[in-house]
Order: structure tokens, then C-alpha cells, then sequence
């Protein structure tokens, strides 16, 4: 292409910006090709920060300070990520650790600023009256031949997408046979977004359902990617509404919540495996976990992230016995019909841990629009009987934003490899990952 012929980057994401901000967005309603649209906005609006922002070299410090002038970003960021959890690194004094943690900080404060307009545009933890939009669904053809398979008959299927959380692809299903009519949700695998799996957290939800605890009856679970390219399982749909505007219901859903703490965790081996013998054996196996999820997800290890998992290591206890944690409790996820709870739903998380990471995600992340932390510890005291020190609740605060740092990259991995491409998942993995990566190195620096 001629000099004359082509264009830069900058004038590329300046014309989808303008297009979709002009064009697109007036014409459109409220639904999901708007908030396709607007998401499209805050890539657009992102790709013109990075091209146009000062390139700040990471040569320019942090290799000085590492005897590593020649290294790649791998090896800069491996040797940094050594110095800050006390290892030799050849060459470089110890006393260096807090300059280089320092700076980044620094890095990490540019970071949250570029990958901005993609927050703005992320769809997070709002909960929304369910909906079905109508737009195409290309896994009707091979549902229907998989519905007449295992029902032995034909069957007249209606499928919608259904709005809702990241972790799985969701399907509102209507299947009509032999005069019956199933109300179903079938709920596909995305590429093992935030480390899970299908399998484990159907077998949970089957579980705790036999114990008589409010979690949707799972029919079936298939791990055969052949049928829809992805593992899925389907469930049942349960009645209620996951907008929350009444406060008794949200007293209502923290006495259930409770009651999932009280439960046997043994109930959940077939999910889980077995149950950890002792709280800090729950807790160091969960940091293990999250952060192989982190450096599977990732080619350059984080520094950050892997200081504050030795922190973590060393400081956070246990609060009480091992339980069944929900792992992403709080509105959104839970259904209610004239302020009973009818079903826990998005069960992905669950692990067996410690009943404070459940309370302190509710009240000081997921929830934390509604109330403010104090608020919420008060309401979780006079319906739960649960109440932790301010230091208590910090670390485990801490814990959360650890693993929601971990879990997220794994958004940005199936982005970048092509598993799906939604604007959503490049938000997670960049503008969302940073934030919780940056409380965490703020809660860190308060409590070392």
C-alpha cells in the first residue's frame, strides 16, 4: 500500500468511534445491539488512548534497577517478581525491593488511567429483571437434535439469550413435547472463563439441592464439546426476579446465605473432592489456585500480584471451620418471589474456605453500590450473627480482590485467542483486573 493509500491507527479508531457515537447509537433501542454498541464505544475509545498516549518504556527504569538492561519484559518482570518475594536475584540488592515496588505502583496507576474507557463501558455487577433478546441463536439447530436425543421424541424448542453474568454463555429454552412443556436454561462453557468448570459446579448445585438448600435441579451435564463446542449443563428455570427493591429481601437472602455456611461442606465431594482438614489448608490451596489460574492466563508474570499472594499466604486466618463458599454472593445472584428466596444461582465459584470471603465480597465488592461497607456489616450481624474485626475483614477484603485480579485475566486470555471477542471480556481482563489489583496492593500496604 502507497504512503497516499493508507492511513494510522489513530484515524482508524477515530472514525468507529465517531460512527458509533454519530450513527449507530441514536438509532438504536435499548437492548442488546445498543449495549453491543456502546461497549464497541469504550474499545474504540481505548485503542485511541494506547495510540495516542506517550510510550513509557519499561526499560527506562525498572531494568536499571533489576541489572537486567537487556532482558525482555518476562525476564525484567520474573526478576522483579523474585525481589519482592525475598528470592536472590543476581546482582541486586534486597534494599531495592521497596523502589521497585514503588514504581509499580506507578506503572499500575498509568495502567488504570489507559484501560479507563473500558470500564466505563463494562456491564458489571447490576442486577437486571430477566430478559430474552431476540436475536439469533446458532445453537438452536444442534440443541434441538441433542433435546430429541436424550427425550427419545421430537420436540418444538424456542430459544433466547439471556442477559446476565460472564462466567457462561446462558440460553432460556422452552422445549414442547408430547404436550409437555420444560422450562429450562442451558448453561454453555466459555473457554474456562474465571477458571471454571461446567462439571464441578453443576455437581455442587445438585448437592446442595439434595440437601435441601434453594439452588435450580440440574438435568443433565455434558461434557461432549462435539454437541455445542463447548461442555454445558441444563437446569431448570426457576421463578423470580433477581432485582432486588425491597430490603427484606435482601435480609431474607443474608439468612440463606448463612445457611449454606451451616451446611456439611461434605456434601459437595463429589464437586469439590475432599473437604480441606484444617482452615489454612483451605486457604493456601485456594491461593495456589487462583494463582495458577493468573500465570496460566498470562506470558509475563505480575509482580504485584504475586507479592500480595505471599502476603496473603502469611497473614490471612482462618475466621472460623471450613465451609461451602459461594464464592460470588450478593444481588444479581439469587432469585426472590414475594420476598422468598427461591434459588442461589452462578455457582461457578464455589470452594470449600472460609465463611468471611463470602461476607466481606458481598458488603465490600459486589454489593458495594447499594451500602457502604459498615452498613453492610450491620445487617450481615442482625440477620447472620456474623462480625469480624476491622483487620479481620480488611485481609479477607484482600483475599477477594486477590482472587477477582486472578480470575479476571483469564477474560482477557479467551479474548486474545479468539474463544469470544465481546468488548465485556477485554474490559474484565484489563480495566476490571486492574482495579481489583490495585485495592489489593492498597489494602497490602496498609496492613504489612
Amino acid at each position: 500500500m502507497t504512503a497516499q493509500a493508507s492511513s494510522d491507527n489513530l484515524a482508524l479508531w477515530r472514525s468507529v468511534r465517531s460512527t458509533l457515537e454519530d450513527l449507530v447509537l441514536p438509532k438504536l433501542p435499548p437492548g442488546f445491539e445498543r449495549d453491543s454498541a456502546r461497549q464497541l464505544v469504550g474499545l474504540a475509545r481505548y485503542a485511541l488512548a494506547r495510540e495516542s498516549a506517550e510510550p513509557v518504556a519499561l526499560d527506562s527504569v525498572l531494568p536499571d534497577l533489576l541489572d537486567a538492561r537487556d532482558a525482555d519484559d518476562a525476564e525484567v518482570m520474573g526478576r522483579a517478581a523474585d525481589l519482592l518475594l525475598g528470592r536472590d536475584v543476581d546482582g541486586v540488592s534486597p534494599d531495592r525491593a521497596d523502589e521497585v515496588r514503588r514504581h509499580l505502583r506507578d506503572a499500575l496507576a498509568r495502567d488504570i488511567v489507559e484501560a479507563a474507557p473500558l470500564l466505563e463501558t463494562f456491564s458489571g455487577h447490576t442486577p437486571v429483571a430477566a430478559s430474552e433478546d431476540a436475536v439469533e441463536v446458532p445453537e438452536a439447530k444442534a440443541l434441538t437434535e441433542w433435546f430429541e436425543s436424550v427425550l427419545g421424541s421430537s420436540v418444538d424448542l424456542s430459544l433466547s439469550v439471556m442477559v446476565g453474568g460472564h462466567s457462561r454463555r446462558m440460553l432460556n429454552a422452552k422445549v414442547t413435547t408430547g404436550g409437555e412443556v420444560h422450562e429450562l436454561i442451558v448453561r454453555i462453557e466459555q473457554g474456562g472463563m474465571f477458571g471454571t468448570e461446567g462439571t464441578s459446579e453443576a455437581e455442587i448445585m445438585k448437592a446442595v439441592a439434595e440437601a435441601g438448600y434453594p439452588a435450580p435441579r440440574v438435568r443433565w451435564i455434558v461434557t461432549d464439546e462435539a454437541v455445542l463446542g463447548q461442555p454445558f449443563f441444563v437446569m431448570d428455570r426457576v421463578a423470580g426476579s433477581p432485582v432486588v427493591e425491597d430490603p427484606a429481601v435482601i435480609d431474607a437472602y443474608v439468612a440463606r446465605l448463612a445457611e449454606l455456611h451451616a451446611i456439611d461442606p461434605s456434601v459437595a465431594v463429589g464437586g469439590l473432592g475432599p473437604v480441606p482438614e484444617t482452615g489454612e489448608a483451605a486457604i493456601s490451596a485456594m491461593i495456589d489456585h487462583w494463582l495458577g489460574i493468573y500465570r496460566a492466563s498470562v506470558r509475563v508474570r505480575i509482580p504485584l500480584l504475586e507479592d500480595a499472594a505471599e502476603w496473603l499466604r502469611t497473614n490471612l486466618r482462618p475466621t472460623g471451620p471450613v465451609v461451602l463458599v459461594h464464592g460470588d454472593p450478593g444481588p444479581g445472584n439469587f432469585l426472590h418471589v414475594d420476598g422468598e428466596i427461591t434459588a442461589l444461582t452462578d455457582w461457578e465459584l464455589t470452594h470449600y474456605g472460609d465463611a468471611a470471603e463470602d461476607w466481606t465480597y458481598f458488603g465490600a465488592i459486589r454489593a458495594r453500590r447499594m451500602h457502604d461497607a459498615a452498613t453492610w456489616r450491620s445487617i450481615f450481624a442482625d440477620h447472620a450473627g456474623v462480625s469480624y474485626s476491622n483487620e479481620d475483614w480488611l485481609a479477607w477484603e484482600g483475599f477477594n480482590q486477590f482472587k477477582g485480579a486472578c480470575v479476571n485475566l483469564t477474560a482477557l486470555r479467551i479474548f486474545n485467542d479468539g474463544v469470544s471477542t465481546t468488548p465485556n471480556l477485554l474490559a474484565i481482563g484489563t480495566a476490571v483486573h486492574l482495579r481489583f489489583l490495585n485495592r489489593l496492593t492498597e489494602i497490602v500496604a496498609q496492613l504489612r
